[in-house]
């Protein structure tokens, strides 16, 4: 099973990846190269934690990416972000429980506010990644925050971007980066790394980007179904693994290009909840079904053939009262025809991750 997790890791970086035009070799215009360094520091975002070391320290990233040219209605719509592939590494300050930490990323960012010769960025990359150390009941027992040497990794950046040159370009900013397994193996609060950002970025043949005329657009309705499951540990930590599942049901008002706004129907079923159930101080859930149907709000971005649906919802039937009375769903489509997507996403209680899980999805 463990082969398997990290072939759905790998398949999921490349279908990210090697759909961009930058490596798909559409065109070799507005190719570049890219530097970051980070003055980071570890978030200490539970108490058991507070043990870990807390000097600064830097992390780095080298991308190579393209600005989109204009090939595709979207490119145009979201103002030509870039997009690309990038390797990072960090040390973590030599943390003597996780050790270090590498992840390799695809990503697009996007320019949403512009000058004549600035702008300001948001940048959203995924990715494989590994961490040196991971928890042992033995020789590493206090490392809390993750049960795998395997993770994915995502990454979050904020930045100002100003012109040096037509071909040079610095910038500034703030950059999150978290590795978490979905709690596949535990222990698994998670790798939270926070830092002060510095780029240096060069443009190697830049072109004019073409004004493109889009359709009309027309708001409809849309509706869609999605399965996904997968696998996940719970405390007492090398337990057993347990298979959940969910389909959900979507009805969407496409009011606008880059987006859509709904409801969603959710019905879960997790294994680990009837084991759960089974420790819970409140026996009048002996023998309950661990179904659960909730009804939440979801926002969906559109940019070519992904969308990023985001759900908040509440829990209108659940026997598992320990559970918070909200959840948090994110997920990550790809379609790969009209109508069939694939999907990658992670549920969550507020801050804490319940399980990641992978799906199919059909739009109508």
């Amino acid at each position: 099973m463990k082969q398997r997790f990290i072939i759905i890791y790998i398949a999921l970086y490349i279908i990210l990846g090697l759909n961009q035009p930058i490596i798909a070799g559409a065109s070799a215009d507005n190719l570049f190269v890219e530097a970051r360094g980070n003055y980071s520091v570890f978030m200490a975002h539970r108490s058991n934690l507070q043990r870990y070391p807390n000097a600064h320290f830097g992390m780095y990233e080298l991308s190579i990416g393209k600005k989109v040219g204009g090939e595709q209605a979207w490119h145009s719509l979201y103002h030509y972000p870039n997009v690309g592939a990038s390797f990072f590494y960090t040390g973590i300050g030599k943390n003597k429980y996780t050790g270090s930490a590498i992840a390799s990323f695809a990503y697009i960012q996007f320019s949403y506010i512009r000058f004549k010769k600035s702008n300001i960025n948001f940048k959203l990359a995924l990715g494989p990644g590994w961490v040196e150390k991971k928890f042992d009941r033995v020789s590493n027992y206090k490392n809390v925050v993750t049960g795998s040497h395997l993770n994915a990794a995502i990454q979050l950046t904020q930045s100002y971007q100003w012109q040096i040159t037509t071909k040079q370009h610095l910038s500034v900013g703030i950059c999150l980066t978290h590795f978490s397994n979905g709690a596949y193996k535990l222990p698994n609060l998670g790798l939270n790394l926070a830092g002060l950002q510095i780029a240096y970025h060069y443009n190697f043949n830049e072109k004019d980007l073409p004004a493109i005329d889009r359709p009309a657009f027309e708001p409809r309705i849309k509706y869609a179904l999605a399965y996904s499951a997968g696998l996940k540990q719970v405390y007492p930590v090398l337990g057993n693994q347990y298979f959940l599942n969910n389909i959900s049901a979507f009805a969407m008002y496409n009011y606008h290009e880059k987006g859509n706004a709904g409801i969603v129907l959710d019905v879960f079923k997790d294994a680990s909840v009837i084991h759960q159930m089974k420790f819970d101080t409140d026996s009048t859930n002996d023998n309950k079904t661990n179904i659960q149907l909730a009804l939440g709000a979801v926002y969906e971005f559109e940019i070519g053939k992904f969308t990023i649906p985001m759900t908040a919802g509440f829990y209108a039937y659940n026997n598992y009262k320990v559970l918070p009375f909200m959840y948090l769903k994110f997920a990550l489509n790809y379609y790969i025809t009209k109508h069939i997507n694939v999907s990658f996403s992670l549920k969550s209680h507020f801050a804490k991750a319940d399980y990641f899980s992978y799906g199919l999805g059909y739009r109508f």
